[in-house]
């Protein structure tokens, strides 16, 4: 009896050990790993509590997943209203975020915004002479439109004020988060960082306000794209893509529709850096576009024989 034992155990060991040499190479060597890093565009934000939206990142690791017939690891580390300073003190700083960075092919960033939001309804409670910690830029706009009827001169001190906004120091949180994720990243993986859109472009603002946030978000965009060469990113321009006609009641963040509008201006990045045909897709070869159906039908059934792993 011991004789037989002994001979089940000799099997057993050597199929566990035949199925370590095996899964390994499926799960790490065939995944694609994608990060997330930013604010409440990245994470998907949603008014709706009760239909919550799927941010363009999960959208552009599911479909690579789905082309390349492979796993996929997930990490979105965005948060709502996170500025620079948010995510060099809050985000980078934690191992979770190194790790993760470390083992990434895909690197997608979307900041900046809030950093402009932030500063305007700082200046607007300095210059209301207000208590009141606006909740958002609308609630500063509604009460800028309310303290300019009574005091003209109001609209006018917050326009000064905004057109003489210092871009040192978003500039300088930008470089540290830069400094960050390229000392932490895979020296193949790629970045992909979103400018910044007009968040406030469907409000009705006072005075010549709407030109001067305009100008200021030209001005961030600038040092985004400034910076690209030096870091090794791309950039995807939604400053002039319709995505502000795709958001959701709030007027600022994006529907469904906006973004699976920023996944598909990202996903052409991966596809087509710099129009080199480059992929950073370890190990793999981008499948050409336009083949038969029988070839997009064995694609799907290769898909269908994998599976996907996320986290959250």
């Amino acid at each position: 009896m011991r004789k037989y034992l002994k001979v089940f155990a000799v099997f057993l060991l050597t199929g566990i050990l035949c199925m370590h040499q095996v899964l390994p190479v499926r799960a790490w060597d065939e995944m694609i790993t994608c990060t997330i890093l930013g604010d409440s565009i990245a994470k998907g934000y949603s008014t709706d509590k009760v239909n919550p939206i799927k941010c363009y990142g999960r959208i552009v690791t599911e479909r690579l997943s789905k082309e390349y017939g492979t796993w996929f690891d997930y990490h979105n580390f965005a948060k709502n209203g996170l500025d620079t300073t948010g995510l060099n003190e809050q985000i980078l700083s934690r191992d979770t975020v190194k790790w993760s960075l470390n083992k990434s092919d895909v690197i997608l960033l979307t900041m900046g915004s809030n950093d402009l939001l932030n500063e305007f309804k700082r200046e607007a409670q300095e210059i209301l002479n207000s208590d009141t910690k606006f909740r958002s830029a609308s609630q500063a706009v509604g009460e800028l439109k309310e303290g300019g009827k009574k005091n003209p001169l109001i609209v006018f001190k917050i326009i000064d004020a905004l057109s003489n906004w210092d871009y040192g120091s978003f500039e300088n949180q930008w470089i540290q988060a830069m400094d960050t994720i390229t000392q932490q990243k895979k020296a193949d993986a790629q970045i992909i960082v979103t400018n910044i859109y007009n968040p406030i472009s469907n409000v009705e603002m006072p005075g010549t306000l709407n030109k001067v946030v305009e100008n200021i978000i030209k001005n961030m965009n600038s040092i985004i794209e400034k910076r690209s060469t030096e870091y090794g990113y791309e950039v995807v321009d939604l400053y002039n893509s319709n995505v502000a006609a795709f958001v959701q009641g709030d007027g600022l963040h994006p529907s469904q529709e906006g973004q699976e509008l920023i996944a598909r201006m990202i996903y052409k990045m991966i596809e087509n850096p710099d129009e080199q045909g480059k992929t950073n897709v370890p190990g793999q070869k981008r499948k050409q576009k336009g083949g038969t159906k029988k070839e997009e039908k064995e694609e799907g059934q290769v898909h269908r024989n994998y599976k996907t792993i996320s986290h959250l």
